[in-house]
């Protein structure tokens, strides 16, 4: 029960973290054997572990703090950290994780663990035992790819729930994303939920600084469904951007 107590603290454990405990590689295969026979804790995948309610035998973490200890550098992203942040609008089985060194899709207690490849270290935070983007990344990387968001509607719908979004940090980002396209598409959102989310016209013109003259596509989505071109922002955006009412400025 000792040990039990200090992996609960834990939460998600691997190997090397037990070891830290008992100070004995060989009193480590022992207790992690031991509590494995107990059902006090369950394998996630190799060398990862989660701790279990000792009554019901049901894992404690959520897949967003599992997640978020696949890898040392893990966090979750993109929908995952919308549902984290309490916006979803659809219910996902799947969590994405970003980490510089992937790992091979898994699944554990139904969920399916996908890891996308991470190139930046800006834009983390950690809430509840999970690391996951900011507001502001996560608004940049669901733009950046609307599939990894549930596609166009369900990203409309989970931004129309966010709020309290830091318009500087928006601006940092982009500068260290350094991409003509996704500065478009951003400035084009931004317009958008302009007045939801407290957007200044000085923000709207550093994005259209930076948008050169070549026109795109808002995603692959929008080319085989009805779309609108938008001048401001060299766009071609989904139809859909056109009928979500109050928040949009046609």
């Amino acid at each position: 029960m000792k040990n039990y107590e200090r992996v609960l603290k834990l939460e998600v454990f691997n190997f090397q973290d037990v070891n830290n405990i008992t100070k004995n590689t060989n009193s480590t295969q022992k207790v992690i054997s031991r509590m494995l026979e107990k059902k006090y804790i369950k394998k996630v995948k190799h060398n990862l572990y989660a701790v279990c309610d000792i009554q019901f035998k049901t894992v404690i973490p959520d897949q967003y703090v599992i997640a978020s200890k696949i890898k040392e550098d893990a966090f979750i992203g993109y929908h995952t950290a919308l549902e984290h942040y309490g916006v979803k609008n659809q219910v996902f089985y799947n969590v994405y994780v970003l980490t510089k060194k992937p790992f091979k899709e898994f699944e554990f207690d139904g969920i399916t663990y996908t890891a996308i490849k991470n190139k930046y270290d800006f834009g983390i935070e950690v809430e509840r035992s999970a690391r996951r983007t900011d507001k502001e990344r996560t608004i940049l990387d669901c733009i950046d790819n609307t599939g990894l968001a549930g596609g166009d509607e369900e990203l409309i719908l989970c931004f129309e729930l966010l709020n309290g979004i830091d318009e500087n940090k928006i601006l940092e980002y982009l500068k260290q994303y350094n991409s003509k396209k996704l500065y478009a598409k951003t400035g084009f959102v931004l317009r958008v939920f302009q007045k939801r989310w407290g957007i200044s016209e000085k923000t709207l013109n550093e994005c259209k600084k930076h948008i050169g003259t070549t026109r795109y596509y808002f995603d692959d989505e929008t080319k085989p469904y009805p779309h609108k071109g938008i001048k401001e922002w060299n766009l071609i955006v989904p139809e859909i951007f056109l009928t979500r009412g109050r928040t949009l400025y046609w």
